[in-house]
């Protein structure tokens, strides 16, 4: 079972789960837990919290304006050459 057919039975079975008396309830937890793998604990949070929304998107990715210019970095690889070209390699 993949990530959203589990999402489509949490929201299947929710409204169920909530409206059960305690002996119903034990019943349809059992039945969560095994048909998703989910461990009891945490089958009961995802059943008792609140409905759940999609997913928001995600905001775009903000790049960054170069810190140098192109006249402090042509000095910086002239400096990185005289010193033999040094690395953190090793």
């Amino acid at each position: 079972m993949n990530g959203r057919s589990r999402r489509e039975y949490l929201e299947a079975i929710c409204v169920r789960y909530r409206q059960a008396e305690l002996t119903e309830k034990r019943m349809i937890l059992d039945e969560f837990c095994r048909n998703t793998g989910y461990h009891r604990k945490y089958a009961i949070r995802l059943l008792n919290g609140p409905p759940s929304d999609p997913k928001p998107p995600r905001p775009r990715a903000r790049h960054r304006a170069p810190s140098y210019g192109a006249g402090v970095i042509s000095i910086l690889g002239a400096v990185w050459e005289a010193a033999g070209f040094p690395c953190a390699c090793g």
